[in-house]
């Protein structure tokens, strides 16, 4: 009887535990387009399944934070800075420590960059570099091994400001 007391108690809690992490879920990213005064012209908060909705972008590349060929797949970021329909020069993206990049608009206009929500096909943890990374196609041109592309690529991203024309 104490021993079925016990395995109840445990499967309760083991219960109340997986519930709890399912609601905390993965975290929402802010996006807001602001003019160049920093008035808030629009502003959005996507989940993971709104992200995924969006037209999705592949990347086969190597990166410094890996180890040999990975596939990086989500939403480029020309997908994104157009959900407002303002025309945007570039992009300032921060991540959950806050440190924060700005990304020109021609990176994503001409080099296809992509605000990667899955690795290999699997969503990325908080601990993974997750849950969002900026991603360039790094094996597509030595320009994206240079230092200024690297610290572009902006992991656990929370936000990205758009700063418009």
């Amino acid at each position: 009887m104490r021993l079925a007391k016990l395995a109840c108690l445990a499967l309760s809690l083991w219960m109340a535990c997986l519930g709890a992490a399912r609601a905390a879920g993965p975290l929402d990213l802010t996006l807001r387009w602001l003019s160049s005064e920093g008035k808030v012209l629009d502003e959005r908060s996507l989940s993971l399944a709104d992200l995924d909705r969006l037209a999705q972008t592949q990347i086969d590349t190597t990166t410094p934070w890996t180890q040999g060929a990975q596939r990086f797949a989500g939403p480029s970021f020309a997908v994104l800075a157009g959900l407002a329909r303002v025309p945007t020069v570039e992009a300032r993206v921060v991540a959950l420590n806050d440190y924060a990049a700005t990304i020109p608009a021609e990176d994503w206009q001409m080099n296809g960059v992509i605000l990667a929500t899955r690795l290999n096909g699997e969503t990325m943890r908080v601990r993974d570099k997750g849950p969002y990374w900026v991603m360039y196609p790094i094996d597509q041109g030595a320009l994206f091994g240079r230092q200024d592309y690297q610290s572009r690529m902006v992991w656990q991203v929370k936000s990205i400001d758009f700063l418009a024309r």
